[in-house]
């Protein structure tokens, strides 16, 4: 959007490198400039952007190649996950820690209210209860939408763990901002309407689905 004051470089690649090398920022086919210092994008919703303990360990370790490559932040897009609670927990928790111990704005997003694919339903509703908690995220955000092409935000709670509670209330009283994913601009009204009115949250901002 013209208003934009950060781009997000997509890949939905979960390494590091490959992420950076993926993303050749202005290329026609794929990459529009970004707006804003940027901010990276790792995983996604495919086998190439699951997160495990190993996947989250490798990006803390190269956390540095993220701001070396000139971005201002990283984004972990957390859609699919292996890996126990107690396990994935402490791993994210590292890697958010390590980005913004070298000054990068660190955003979580998911697919809807929380990761579609876990190894159980719990899991989900636990991830986003440690995110919620965990000073070093700066940014929440929930995709409301599935395909990209809806003509209105998607409001319900991600299926696969809807009846362990993982819905949107859950986000009340985060300390990171709430700034959901949109299709695009014409969205933000029912979203801010939809969260203020249902559980009092604040919408401080959106991020876009569509390029432009």
């Amino acid at each position: 959007p013209p208003d934009a004051d950060m781009g997000v470089a997509f890949t939905g690649l979960i390494d590091v490198g490959s992420a950076i090398a993926g993303y050749t920022e202005g290329a026609s086919w794929c990459c529009p400039v970004l707006a804003g210092p940027g901010m990276l994008s790792l995983g996604g919703g495919n086998s190439a952007g699951m997160f495990t303990v190993s996947a989250l360990s490798d990006i803390t370790t190269n956390m540095h190649a993220i701001s070396d490559a000139g971005y201002g932040g990283v984004c972990f897009d957390v859609e699919e996950t292996v890996g126990s609670s107690s396990e994935l927990i402490p791993a994210f928790q590292e890697a958010f820690a390590a980005a913004k111990s070298i000054g990068l704005t660190v955003q979580v997003t998911t697919s809807h209210s929380a990761p579609y694919q876990t190894d159980s339903a719990l899991v989900a509703v636990d991830l986003v209860k440690a995110w919620c908690a965990d000073g070093n995220i700066d940014e929440i955000s929930p995709q409301l939408y599935s395909s990209g092409s809806e003509t209105s935000p998607e409001f319900s709670a991600t299926a696969s763990c809807a009846s362990e509670g993982c819905t949107f209330d859950l986000y009340q009283n985060c300390t990171a901002a709430f700034v959901p994913s949109l299709v695009d601009s014409t969205h933000l009204p029912p979203t801010q309407s939809y969260f203020n009115s249902n559980f009092g949250i604040e919408v401080e901002g959106y991020y876009q689905w569509a390029q432009v």
